[in-house]
């Protein structure tokens, strides 16, 4: 008797077949390996869009994932805490029972220090980065999953909202992005990105630009990008936003310097 084994990836099945006997297949297993995701949520500014932010996680068709949030730059037990933190004690009645975990760094001040702490806190083996401001469409996280045996950093396309711009599409390219020219601008919206866990670390002296400088490090060590056609990801535009009140310019020429 023959034993057909099948290892599913998520989307991507492999089958294995006993060559001796390649037509006679008697039982057949079936396992499947969930990819599961740690979002990450950093937060400074911005506590009060956290409940769309949240909301949309919540409402993700894919439900593997764990939510990370970390606040910084507030004294301890902040009221930005506070409020962040009955997201944690009231999970059971979202139905995302211990998937939410609300960290307070009041040591900490700054984007890449605060992710690069919360790395440590995540239990899965790929990462997903949340600005406090965006929203997710529900099928954000179920659109990307399907290339993860493939690339090492998935996006998705997006839609501008906020103060202004709304409704316009970013020119984001879609589809194997892996040799598109990164210099002519970034190429990843942050808060779609989905990467693997071994690449995940930001440069603190390039805060506001932090994502870029990964993408473009990442890119010069021959990573695989892939951009999702579907429009999952809201980004808001709004004039106390954190990259839209400062100038950038030095950090990004610095940057493309580095990696050429």
């Amino acid at each position: 008797m023959t034993i057909g084994l099948i290892i599913g990836f998520y989307f991507n099945d492999f089958y294995y077949r006993d060559n001796r006997d390649n037509n006679n297949i008697n039982n057949i297993y079936i396992i499947y390996i969930i990819c599961m995701i740690s979002i990450l949520l950093p937060i400074y500014n911005g506590i009060e869009f956290l409940d769309e932010s949240i909301s949309s996680i919540i409402n993700q068709e894919f439900t593997e994932w764990e939510l990370l949030i970390g606040i910084n730059g507030h004294p301890p037990n902040s009221d930005v805490y506070k409020t962040a933190k009955k997201y944690e004690e009231d999970s059971n009645e979202y139905g995302v029972y211990g998937k939410i975990k609300v960290y307070d760094f009041s040591h900490l001040r700054g984007k890449s220090d605060t992710l690069n702490l919360l790395i440590s806190f995540c239990n899965y083996g790929w990462i997903s980065l949340m600005d406090v401001d965006d929203i997710w469409q529900k099928n954000k996280l179920q659109c990307q999953v399907q290339f993860m045996n493939d690339y090492d950093v998935i996006g998705t396309r997006a839609i501008y909202f906020g103060d202004y711009l709304n409704g316009v599409l970013p020119a984001i390219p879609y589809g194997d992005i892996s040799n598109h020219d990164f210099h002519s601008g970034n190429p990843i919206i942050n808060s779609s990105c989905l990467i693997r866990k071994e690449f995940s670390f930001w440069n603190k002296e390039n805060d506001g630009v932090e994502d870029y400088e990964l993408w473009l490090k990442l890119r010069s060590e021959g990573k695989r990008f892939y951009n999702c056609e579907e429009i999952a990801v809201k980004h808001r535009l709004h004039f106390n936003s954190a990259f839209n009140t400062k100038n950038h310019d030095e950090k990004l020429e610095r940057i493309k310097n580095k990696y050429p």
